[in-house]
């Protein structure tokens, strides 16, 4: 099971201080769509762990993002993409939640309801904050998309990065084979 972001991992993220609000605005990133159908047929599940202030901000309906979300699950289960959860942060950045990333909430639920050791999953993000949160729950980080060098700070750093995931692919087969080995 890897762990994924949604906005600018899977899809094109929005114009700053602007949401995906509605299906017909959710764009693929194409060599996300098919890394995963990749990784798929080697039989990698996926949770999507995903901040959404839009929701707080009331510039997304909470039934828009469910259409959003159980669209984008549908179209990948259409090919061969098993997404086993969606987790959001509906909250603004002020409320000092413990879901929020870079905090490890959403994570840790994640790790609880689907059994999931934490040192050996892996969060697939494109911003220093996902990198933090991976850190914050004791699980590896890889990094994709142009923010991939920015110095997430401390001793969160990225244990792969790359442009696109369809690049990192290798490394995720080759690093789970090897956790595989370890039994």
């Amino acid at each position: 099971i890897l762990l994924i972001d949604r906005d600018g991992v899977i899809n094109q993220k929005a114009s700053s201080g602007e949401y995906i609000r509605t299906w017909e605005e959710f764009k693929w990133i194409p060599e996300t769509r098919q890394a995963m159908k990749e990784l798929a047929t080697r039989g990698f599940k996926f949770i999507v762990i995903t901040n959404q202030a839009g929701a707080a901000r009331g510039m997304v309906s909470p039934v828009e993002l469910d259409r959003i979300h159980q669209s984008m699950i549908s179209e990948l289960h259409k090919e061969g993409v098993e997404i086993l959860g969606v987790y959001i942060c509906p909250h603004h950045w002020d409320d000092d939640c413990e879901c929020r990333k870079p905090k490890p909430g959403m994570l840790f639920r994640a790790s609880r309801e689907h059994l999931l050791r934490m040192d050996r999953t892996a969060y697939i993000g494109d911003d220093p904050r996902d990198c933090l949160a991976a850190y914050n729950a004791g699980c590896l980080s890889i990094i994709i998309g142009p923010e991939r060098n920015v110095d997430a700070g401390g001793a969160a750093k990225p244990a792969a990065t790359a442009a696109t995931l369809s690049e990192v692919v290798p490394w995720i087969i080759a690093r789970f084979k090897d956790w595989e080995a370890c039994g």
